[in-house]
Formats: C-alpha cells, structure tokens, sequence
C-alpha cells in the first residue's frame, strides 16, 4: 500500500512538473532571449536529455551602484558592501525561479542548480523544455548555454617536458627581478592571498606546502561548515567539481602555475615570484571545463578573503562563451577590490579580433601575454586588438581599430615550476607567464597594501619594460612586467609597514609556522631572522590594523598596539644572524608570562605583528622586521 501510494505521488509529480515545462514553443520565445548557438544545441537534444545553461536575471545591480561603492569606501570596507548588495539582489530575485528548478529536479528534467550573487544568474542542466519555458519568464533576460571545454583545449598550456631544478631562481625569476625585491625590501607577498583557480596544488611539494592558505574557522575534518560560508570543511580552498575541501592536484597544471606565484624554494629551485604569500587552492577537474563552475570560483575567492584571483584559462570565442556574463563577473569582483587577473590564450595571432580568449578580452581584466627569458614574444602568445561591439549591454570598443590586448607580458616559454607533489618540471603557455603576473601583484599588495585592482593594474603598466612599438602595443601591451621597479614605485606611496636595515645591511624577515588555534597551549610560532646578536626583541600586536602615523621610531605602523615579554635574538655575536621565536599559542593562553591581549583568545580575530628591538651595533637604533598577518582559529 504505502509502495503504491509512493508510486503515485512520484507519477503526480512528474506530470505536474510536465505541466509546468510545457507551455512554450521555440517560434514563441524571442529570439533574443536564447543567447550563444542555445538554440542549435537545444534542437539536438533528446525530450529527456539535459544540457547545462546559464539562466541570466532581468535584474541587475547597476554598475553605478558599485562605482560608487568603489570610489567611495575603503578598501576594507567595500568588498563587504559590494557582497552584501549583490547577495541582496540575488535573494531577492531568483527565489521565484529556483522554486521552480527544484520542482523540475524532483521529475528529473532539472540537475545541478547552482545559483550565483557575484552575477545575478542561475546555472543548471536542464531539458530542452525547460530552457525555452525559462527563457520566456519576465524576470528572465537570457539563458545561454554554459560552454564546457576538454582540459586540453581549455588550460592555456603546451606539453610539459621533465626539468632538474637548477639550485637557483629560475630565468622568469631573475628576468622580472623578483630576487632583487626580496633582497633590497624584503617583501615576498607576505601577508597577501593569491586565489589559484585552476586544477588544485600539489599540497606534498616541500616548496608549497608551508605557503597554502588557512582558512582560519575552519575546523578539519569534523564535516561541519564551522564558518557558515555554505562549505564544509574547505581548510584550503575548495574542489567545485567533486564538492569538497581535497584541492589535491591529479593533473599537474595548478600545481605548476601555484609554483609561479608562491613556490618558496625549499626543494633547491627558487619558481615563486612571491615566496612569502599564501595560495587558496580554487580547484576544478576542468576536464571538462565549466564556466559556471569558473564563477563559482570566482565567488568563492570574493567571499573568503582572496586579495588576487588568477587564472590560466580562457574560452576561445569559437565556441560562443558567454562575454557578457563573464564581463559582469569580473567587474563586480573588481569592485570588491579584488585583483583580476587572467592569459590571453595561445592562439597566436592572425585572427583578429578574436585571438584573446575570454575572459581575458574584458576591458579591465589584467590580461597576460607570454615572452622568452631572451624578452621576445612567443609565438604562440595571443595578439590582440579585441572588440565587445556585438555584445549587449556592452557593445563598446567597434573593431577597427578595437581594444588593445594584452595587457602584460611576463615570461612564459621553458618556465620551470613545480611538477605536481615533487620535483620540477617544464611547460610552455601562457599559463606559465600568468602567476608571474600575479606573484608580481603580490608584491605590489605587501608594499602598498590599500591599493585595488587599478592601483596594483597602474603600478604593473606603468613600469613595465616596453618591448613593441611605443606605448602600449597588441604583442606585449604596455610591456613586459618589473617586479623591482613596479615595487619601488609602490612603496612611494608610504604605506608600507616595513622593516628597517639592520648594521649588517640586511633586511630582517618575519614569517609564521604553524595554525593559530585558541584550543591549543603551543604549536604557532612567529619568528623573525636576520636580527643582530645580542639583541632583545618584542613581538609588538594588534587586531586594530594599520595606524595613521609610524610608531616606535620607525616603520612600525599599528594601531593600538601590545606587546609580548622580551625575546632574546639568539646568534652570532657581531653579526646579524639571530632569531628571535614566540609560541603565540602559547603566549596567548598565558604559558610564557607577560599579559597577553584578551583578543588573542578570540576565534575569529585577524592580528597583525611586527618584531621591535634595539640594535647594538648601530648606536641602539630602532629596527623593525617585516610584518605579518594571521587569524586565529578556533
């Protein structure tokens, strides 16, 4: 009885889901409403098969709205407003249509809803009556088909060949002068979160596996979403294809492009361009890539905290990807503040003006072009000009003469980086030139961390070493990237907390090992080198940030500031070899002595730290370390 009455209902609700999808006829839907060649992949379908879509809202936030949010807050402050008005719109919106969906799932004509804020759309798969029902819906503006690309057509990458790690930084390194950053500044990108979005991180490989970011109230394994960010323990990032927190690299591409940006050289090869920041792995299979699943990541990136999002992919224009739906996504993230970056594509040139892929062809991405360590383009990297003036709304930059692109270019031929959990290995593409670009962005953010996606975009132009014809070109737009020029520019600006030379003529460094956790008494370590001998030093503390003026005579600049008990700098006596450790865990639960802050028992707290002495050799000045950044779990 109760086997037939399930029957029942299940039946009912198949025809009641029929009745609901049934109503329209491709001759009654307007043509403008089925966007791409939806409307060719849609006759091929079977009644029962599914395609996946994107359902785009009528209504959107205007982009004046977020202009003013952009020019009007601090950077801090406006990715928190950005996010809540765009969540606010999508609540709002599409309540309606993903009631529906999910009426459409029960009788199996509508799988993998994923609704999406940093756009007001909808991704599914859905039947071929579906799609035309919810192309004719007047909150509906368009559906487009969600383009998917095999990984080898998708990630802008030439065949790898196996590479010996040299000892030394690798030629893209020395090229842009990353090293010479490190040297004469002492900034690595520390502090800074690079969102990787590509096929997850080799998180074994001894030259990554301290650089991985941390998602501070996330509590490993215990299957709760602990944070309420809608994911269940992401520690380090998120898998979108197989919905979980194992970003593990089983392709080797995101491994070799999170090398680029933040491989710290523990292995013996220096191939990270900023080895002192942190990568949250945003991985997908892209075995057969999804520009949904793109997005998702996207939004991931803006909800946690990701200062930069890079990516070394792109659609070919070919295959009809949704340019304006891409467009609106990248802008509102950069509104957020957020920094956007991503490869013009190996099609080389010859095709204009659909060389550049997409999104690489939105107007204010960061689009990166790939040149030998010999400074001369490859011949594979993607020459623009692009144009957007068949694309609604936009239907802007008419070719001729088009838009110039790339905007960049950074080394991308040989580049040898990381091969999956050991070793290195060798791939050609814009891919590779890509995380330079981004490692470089990294570096601009520690020396000036109030910039956003223009002030970093405006450092990166206008000190790039022009290689074409005068000014910005097709080829290599304003240049190949500078790390060491773009850095010192960005420093001018004096909003760099940073370290002081020591008597030796160093620079001291800080970093952190280790999970800052209230629920442990040891185990974080904060640690600063290339301190003098003899020296004490204190670990100087705030949740309050940056201060408006220096403190402690010197570049010190924290707000509201506590310090630790005296930390001796053990070394060499009359050289500038110390260190100087503090267990923050420790500290914080009151095993060293000291009165620790109340803060740094509270879950949730971001602190900010910097190292203080007094040098003995040089007359008792103040030196300063660099600073770090940390938040403390639960």
């Amino acid at each position: 009885m109760c086997e037939d009455l399930r029957m029942m209902i299940t039946h009912f609700a198949a025809t009641f889901a029929l009745v609901l999808f049934s109503t329209n006829s491709p001759g009654q839907v307007p043509a403008d409403r089925l966007r791409g060649d939806l409307s060719v992949a849609l006759d091929a379908l079977g009644a029962q098969d599914l395609l996946p879509v994107t359902i785009v809202m009528k209504e959107q936030v205007p982009p004046a709205d977020l202009l003013k949010l952009r020019t009007s807050l601090p950077k801090q402050q406006r990715r928190q407003a950005v996010v809540e008005r765009l969540r606010e719109l999508a609540n709002r919106t599409q309540a309606d249509l993903l009631a529906l969906l999910e009426q459409g799932a029960q009788s199996g004509q509508v799988q993998s809803i994923s609704p999406l804020w940093i756009h007001n759309v909808v991704n599914a798969d859905v039947t071929r009556t579906v799609a035309l029902d919810i192309a004719a819906r007047d909150d509906v503006l368009y559906v487009h088909r969600d383009v998917h690309l095999p990984a080898e057509e998708l990630l802008l990458t030439l065949p790898a060949t196996p590479s010996v790690g040299s000892g030394n930084p690798t030629c893209g390194l020395t090229l842009i002068q990353a090293p010479s950053v490190w040297q004469q500044y002492g900034i690595t990108g520390a502090g800074v979160v690079v969102g990787v979005i590509d096929t997850g991180v080799g998180r074994g490989h001894t030259d990554i596996s301290k650089r991985l970011w941390r998602n501070p109230l996330e509590i490993p394994g215990n299957g709760i979403d602990d944070e309420n960010n809608g994911f269940a323990d992401d520690v380090q990032g998120w898998d979108f294809s197989n919905g979980n927190g194992n970003v593990r690299d089983g392709q080797g591409h995101g491994s070799h492009v999170a090398g680029t940006v933040a491989g710290d050289g523990t292995g013996g090869t220096a191939c990270g361009v900023a080895p002192g920041t942190r990568i949250m792995a945003l991985k997908s299979d892209l075995d057969w890539g999804s520009e949904g699943e793109v997005w998702s990541m996207m939004q991931y990136g803006v909800a946690n905290g990701a200062d930069i999002l890079t990516a070394s992919l792109g659609w070919p224009h070919k295959n009809n990807p949704d340019r304006a739906t891409w467009r609106a996504v990248c802008e509102n993230t950069i509104a957020a503040g957020v920094v956007v970056i991503y490869a013009g594509g190996n099609e080389g040139k010859g095709n204009a003006p659909d060389n550049i892929r997409t999104p690489g062809d939105v107007p204010d991405v960061i689009t990166v072009g790939a040149v030998t360590c010999g400074d001369e383009i490859t011949n594979f990297s993607s020459r623009g000009p692009v144009t957007w003036q068949n694309v609604p709304p936009y239907n802007d930059h008419p070719y001729p003469p088009g838009l110039k692109k790339p905007d960049v270019a950074a080394p991308g031929n040989d580049t040898i980086s990381h091969q999956k959990v050991s070793g290195y290995t060798q791939m050609s593409g814009t891919s590779m030139a890509t995380p330079h670009v981004a490692g470089v962005a990294a570096l601009i953010l520690q020396a000036d961390p109030s910039l956003d996606h223009f002030g970093v975009q405006n450092h990166l132009y206008t000190t790039a070493v022009d290689l074409g014809t005068k000014k910005k070109d097709n080829r290599y737009g304003w240049g190949r990237v500078d790390a060491l020029a773009a850095v010192t520019q960005s420093l001018a600006a004096g909003n760099y907390c940073g370290a002081k030379p020591n008597s030796c003529g160093g620079i001291p460094i800080m970093w952190t090992e280790g999970n800052a956790s209230v629920s442990s008494s040891a185990g974080f370590w904060v640690t600063a080198a290339n301190l003098p001998a003899k020296s004490v030093a204190m670990l100087v503390y705030t949740d309050q940030g940056a201060a408006t003026v220096p403190a402690l005579g010197g570049n010190l600049c924290l707000a509201s500031f506590a310090r630790t008990v005296p930390i001796p700098a053990v070394g060499t006596p009359g050289l500038c070899d110390a260190i100087a450790r503090i267990d923050m865990n420790a500290f914080g639960a009151g095993a060293l002595g000291g009165s620790p802050a109340g803060y740094l028992q509270l879950p949730g707290t971001t602190i900010h730290a910097q190292f203080w002495c007094r040098d003995p050799q040089n007359s008792f000045a103040t030196l300063l370390t660099g600073a770090v950044s940390y938040t403390i779990a639960p």
